[in-house]
């Protein structure tokens, strides 16, 4: 056992390494020139020694295989370089984005989980039926709606809801403050792009719950169940019971 585990471990070298050596490949192999980009963002002119200048600053004048060993080293060293945007070290713009956006993967599993297990519980009680469609309609539209389009629909959808409301079209705030300093200002910031992820991760869950919930409620003990009289509801709540506790469920059987 510990010799797998060590050999398992040991495999996770050679696999970041590789992974590297593509990334670095694929970057390198992506038409143009990043500095002529660059310089040329603003719009203003520039000549030949800005390009070879910014050449020498990004180490992209060094041959091929120096530069690789200087990404993988700096990786290792926790060295991800300068940002060519902000000037700044690429691990500080990393920290400065990373409280926003874990709140936001929270905020999106509790409202994937508010809104799948719910409507993936429903959608098995009334299989076949006019509320199972709907659902599975809602489930299928998360799948195959991309993200960045949902997004671009709750930002039209707030600026008409509150241009009809206020008189005024109205927009949430872009600039973070921690939840602890202003709780009302945060989460008016947070919420809609955890909406937009929670919806698209709630589909996946929607279905699987379904699924196992259908599986539940066609086992023998509650047909068994059904046979002895209970009441529909009753049987529901027992099997949801079941559903969420598998090892319960086994030992009943």
């Amino acid at each position: 056992m510990y010799r797998y585990i060590i050999k398992r471990l040991l495999l996770v070298i050679p696999t970041l390494v590789g992974a590297a050596a593509l990334v670095f490949l694929l970057m390198r192999l992506i038409p143009g020139d990043i500095c002529v980009v660059r310089l040329g963002s603003g719009g203003g002119s520039f000549d030949e020694r800005a390009v070879q200048a910014c050449h020498a600053q990004l180490g992209l004048d060094r041959p091929m295989f120096l530069q690789f060993v200087d990404f993988v080293w700096g990786f290792f060293r926790g060295d991800f370089g300068i940002s060519m945007w902000s000037g700044k070290p690429v691990l500080y713009e990393i920290a400065a984005r990373f409280p926003i956006s874990l709140e936001i993967c929270i905020l999106a599993v509790v409202v994937a989980n508010l809104i799948a297990i719910p409507l993936g519980t429903i959608s098995a009680l009334k299989q076949n039926s006019p509320i199972d469609f709907v659902i599975r309609v809602i489930s299928i539209a998360g799948l195959a709606t991309p993200s960045f389009w949902l997004g671009i629909l709750f930002i039209l959808a707030i600026l008409d809801l509150s241009q009809a409301a206020f008189g005024s079209p109205w927009m949430p705030p872009i600039d973070y403050v921690p939840i602890w300093q202003d709780p009302l200002r945060n989460l008016s910031m947070a919420i809609f792009p955890a909406l937009t992820v929670g919806y698209r991760t709630s589909a996946v869950t929607m279905r699987m719950t379904r699924s196992a919930m259908l599986e539940v409620l066609r086992e023998d003990y509650i047909r068994t169940a059904r046979a002895k009289g209970p009441s529909k509801s009753s049987i529901s709540t027992a099997s949801a019971g079941f559903l969420c506790n598998p090892c319960r469920t086994r030992t009943t059987r």
